[in-house]
């Protein structure tokens, strides 16, 4: 019963401000050079306003991705894919002692349409040499510290159809030495 009454009194307002937005609007000038605009013609000297209707905007439809609200974004009129993300490395993770190598891989849905290709992006920069139709890829020279990667379709015109979120990972390196060697290794 609460919430019935809530929405009548919102549907109530509703047509009261929508009453308003269509009533005359009075234009004058007070003895102070003020200019003032009512709904209510003055007692003297106003004059009728025509106002132009307000300006509205729709937005176009929000992606599947987008409304996962998981970070991904998807470009305006390409095919949608339901799916787009990084299934590893995952934000936060850490890797020790990779050597430089890291797998990474991508879930999407549907598959791969004609004409589009996954490119992958280390730290700001697109990754060459990797193939562009697969799930997984090999990383190679991923160093010790923080990185992010993040994936992305491109269309045949070379546009970004969607992206996943970044993923930021770190990588440890123990020891470059192999084995392990130097004055403070006892043997």
């Amino acid at each position: 019963m609460r919430n019935s009454a809530a929405t009548l009194a919102i549907c109530a307002f509703a047509a009261l401000a929508a009453g308003t937005a269509a009533a005359e609007t009075y234009k004058w000038v007070d003895a102070q050079g003020q200019v003032h605009y009512s709904d209510r013609p003055p007692e003297s000297g106003g004059v009728k306003v025509e106002l132009l209707p307000a300006q509205t905007y729709h937005a176009p439809a929000v992606s599947k991705a987008a409304e996962r609200g998981d970070g991904s974004q998807a470009a305006p009129g390409t095919v949608a894919y339901s799916v787009f993300e990084l299934s590893s490395p995952q934000s936060g993770q850490t890797f020790s002692n990779i050597g430089g190598s890291l797998e990474v891989q991508v879930r999407i849905e549907p598959s791969l349409q004609p004409g589009h290709s996954i490119w992958l992006y280390l730290d700001g920069k697109r990754v060459d040499g990797l193939p562009t139709t697969g799930t997984s890829f090999q990383l190679q020279n991923v160093w010790r510290g923080e990185h992010q990667v993040l994936a992305a379709v491109i269309d045949s015109s070379g546009k970004s159809v969607v992206t996943t979120a970044p993923a930021m990972f770190s990588v440890q390196q123990h020891s470059i030495a192999k084995p392990p060697q130097g004055p403070a290794i006892k043997h």
